[in-house]
């Protein structure tokens, strides 16, 4: 069996399509964690909510520069060195 990946999925402009993809990438039995950048998600939205609500479920590391998505709070800065530790990053 492969190792195990740690992979980001970075959420900016699609929000919607970023956290399905988060969900799906489940499945590899990878570590998955998700970046909000910038934007707080729409929550009402049942586009986001919907995938949101499984990434949530499945209890994913979720970080935001965002302290209004009520996730982890990292400045842009510290965010970039965190993305040293993965092995891939997706943006979206």
């Amino acid at each position: 069996m492969a190792d195990t990946k740690k992979i980001a999925v970075i959420v900016r402009d699609r929000p919607a399509e970023a956290l399905r993809v988060a969900g799906g990438l489940t499945l590899a039995d990878d570590t998955i964690e998700v970046i909000v950048l910038d934007h707080k998600l729409d929550k009402n939205n049942p586009e986001i909510a919907e995938p949101l609500e499984l990434v949530t479920e499945l209890e994913l590391s979720m970080f935001s520069n965002n302290p209004e998505n009520g996730y982890t709070t990292l400045t842009l800065e510290d965010m970039a060195k965190k993305l040293l530790e993965y092995d891939i990053v997706v943006p979206y």
